[in-house]
């Protein structure tokens, strides 16, 4: 297969097989390497676990479910380096390229399976999302992109980043292809009753005034009652990101601490940074953080328990250059881990999805409670129709 942007890794082909009728007949797969296939092996964006890997002789669960409802795989797609990264950018492997903006990044660590979809490479693009690793590379290439409820789909066989916020997450450039991947992993059907559209002042003041009145706008015309609050927690975002980093950077050390100290020279010089700053952070640190998101998250299941879905900006702001200086890239991933860690520190589900009567490159993102990934799809519909 041609692949001009980079999108996949260059192994040879393997036959892995799929159903030949099921829900997802006809739609070609992606997955991000990241998950072992048998007949290919798993890099995760990093040259010595490429070399330490050898081929794989099994499937992860996950994608071996995807290939008996009938989707035919067509390669394993590049990541950010240990899947540790929002921008997409890979010193081992190259950055993809964004087909819609291509002077742009294509957002990370999904951006592989991101860019496979939105060139046409691949119907169903697999990734995962730890910090927002499918829901901003879906929103920088014009993608819906759903995080699943933490835990409620099989994580085995998956190459872990911070196995308390990793979840296997997917990427498709329409809502049915989406709906059919929501019903092939058995995600439960959505109850009748209809939600009510919560708007969080706190989180729309982070981004452009005229975009967030657009994405209200659009919100209040698909007919669902919308209100609005101040915010939905009495934590800060920016203390709640910082909670989220917190757990992230020791969580992030621990999985790659063996790599590290075997191999430090092979991991990229931003990567281990953000590695060696999760070892030295004190134990009361992590605990204080952790104490934050049992907070929070009790907080948000008090909040959404109700038929309660949360309207969140999917971006704090435009995407950078592809060139951009690394403090373009940090200020652009600070800002972003402010409105995506919500979902990780909750373990909530989240769709993100572009809004069509927006100018430029919106995205709106649902925020529900767990387990109500269909509710989100339902709601989604809705404001797609209009």
């Amino acid at each position: 297969m041609r692949d001009p942007w980079n999108a996949f890794m260059p192994y040879p082909d393997a036959d892995v097989g799929h159903a030949a009728i099921g829900p997802l007949s006809g739609f070609r797969l992606a997955v991000k390497d990241l998950f072992d296939i048998a007949g290919y092996p798993t890099a995760a964006g990093n040259a010595a676990v490429l070399a330490g890997s050898g081929i794989k002789t099994s499937t992860a669960p996950l994608v071996q479910t995807l290939l008996d409802a009938g989707a035919c795989l067509v390669g394993k797609t590049n990541t950010d380096e240990l899947a540790y990264s929002l921008i997409g950018s890979n010193i081992h492997f190259g950055m993809p390229i964004n087909p819609r903006y291509p002077h742009r990044i294509p957002g990370g660590s999904s951006s592989g399976s991101a860019v496979a979809v939105a060139a046409g490479l691949a119907d169903i693009g697999l990734g995962t999302d730890t910090s927002g690793s499918i829901r901003l590379p879906a929103a920088v290439n014009g993608l819906i992109g759903w995080r699943p409820t933490h835990g409620s789909l099989d994580n085995r066989a998956l190459r872990p980043l911070a196995p308390s916020f990793d979840v296997p997450g997917f990427m498709t450039r329409s809502l049915e292809p989406m709906a059919a991947v929501m019903s092939a992993v058995g995600m439960p059907a959505a109850n009748d009753r209809p939600p009510s559209i919560l708007i969080p002042e706190n989180v729309f003041a982070t981004i452009d005034g005229a975009v967030a009145d657009e994405m209200i706008a659009s919100l209040r015309s698909a007919g669902m009652p919308v209100r609005r609050t101040n915010a939905i927690a009495s934590f800060s975002l920016s203390d709640l990101a910082l909670a989220f980093i917190t757990i992230l950077q020791r969580e992030a050390w621990e999985t790659n601490r063996t790599l590290f100290e075997r191999s430090p020279e092979a991991i990229a010089p931003d990567i281990a940074a953000r590695l060696l700053s999760g070892s030295r952070l004190d134990d009361e640190e992590v605990r204080e953080a952790g104490s934050i998101r049992e907070l929070f998250s009790a907080e948000i299941d008090r909040l959404l328990h109700e038929n309660v879905v949360v309207a969140l900006p999917t971006l704090a702001m435009n995407p950078p250059r592809r060139d951009a200086e690394p403090e373009r890239f940090a200020a652009f991933r600070s800002a972003c881990i402010k409105l995506l860690c919500l979902s990780g520190l909750s373990g909530c589900p989240q769709l993100a999805f572009p809004i069509a009567n927006c100018a430029g490159n919106v995205s709106l993102s649902l925020f529900g409670a767990r387990s109500a990934d269909r509710m989100l799809m339902n709601v989604a519909r809705r404001l797609k129709a209009e």
